[in-house]
């Protein structure tokens, strides 16, 4: 029963933030992982690369240029070495993800008066 609840809590977080052709997976913070990124400073990067856990509409080309047409698995490590050359995906993802995280606090407070 707890790994179902767990499961669907972090399904509850899950968000889509598509990017020029491509959609990506994320996942919006937890309270306790903005504090952390709080202290840290706002670093889009580490926000992008850390909190997507999947994609659409990516091909080898897309990774490579001159791939070809196959459309490989997410995996972190690929993910990280493709988001590191990519600026253009690092801040409407950390801004994506800042704006769940916001509405997500706006709910919350809402509901509990807190």
């Amino acid at each position: 029963m707890s790994n179902a609840l767990i499961t669907r809590l972090k399904k509850q977080r899950e968000l889509k933030v598509v990017v020029g052709k491509f959609t990506f997976t994320a996942r919006r913070p937890t309270d306790v992982e903005m504090i952390e990124i709080g202290r840290g400073g706002a670093n889009w990067h580490a926000m992008a690369e850390r909190f997507v856990s999947g994609w659409e509409n990516v091909t080898e080309d897309d990774i490579i240029g001159g791939g070809g047409s196959d459309k490989p698995d997410f995996t972190p490590e690929l993910w990280a070495e493709w988001c590191a050359d990519r600026p253009d995906f690092w801040q409407p993802i950390a801004s994506a993800l800042l704006d769940a995280y916001k509405a997500h606090a706006e709910q919350l407070k809402a509901t509990t008066g807190k």
